[in-house]
This record gives structure tokens, sequence and C-alpha cells, in this order.
């Protein structure tokens, strides 16, 4: 039984892995970055971070986000928007009304 179930579990992990190569290998073609298909590179790391398919903007300070959406998602140098760059900074007298 378990001779059965190991193989199984190699079986298993080997279709996934394979799966998960074919699907970063062909993410160049899926993600693009201001309407510019990604590099293979940066298109494997938004595989690998689990961002669906689809287009994109970047800018030159870092700040990126969905393509028709002008919301800052997220940073890829690390560093994240601050709350009045995500349009979330309040007053302290706003909070209690």
């Amino acid at each position: 039984m378990t001779s059965r179930c190991s193989r199984f579990t190699a079986w298993l992990a080997a279709a996934f892995g394979l799966a998960a190569t074919v699907s970063a290998a062909s993410a160049q073609n899926w993600y693009y970055i201001n309407r510019q298909p990604a590099p293979l590179g940066v298109a494997r790391l938004m595989a690998a971070r689990g961002l669906p398919f689809g287009y994109y903007w970047l800018r030159t300070n870092g700040n990126w986000g969905f393509e028709g959406n002008s919301d800052v998602v997220g940073n890829i140098y690390g560093r994240r928007p601050s709350l009045s760059e995500r349009g979330r900074l309040y007053y302290p007298a706003e909070l209690l009304r």
C-alpha cells in the first residue's frame, strides 16, 4: 500500500511540475506590460507570484497595476505605496463622523 501511495505522490508531483514549467514557459505570450509582451524572466516571476494573465502597466518608479485601472497594486522594488498614493488617507475627525 505504501508503495502505491508513494508512486501516486511521485506521479502527481511530476505532473504538477510539468504543468508549472509549461505555464511559465508559455507565460511570455500572455503577460503584457505597457502594451508590450513581457520579457521571459519577468513573465516567469509574474507566473510564480500567481498573477493572472493579462495587461499591466508599470511606471518608472516601480509602481504597477492592472491596465484600465489607475490604482497602484504594488511596487516591483518592494516598496508598498503610501496611504495617500492608494487613496486611503483619512483625517482624524473624518473617521468619527
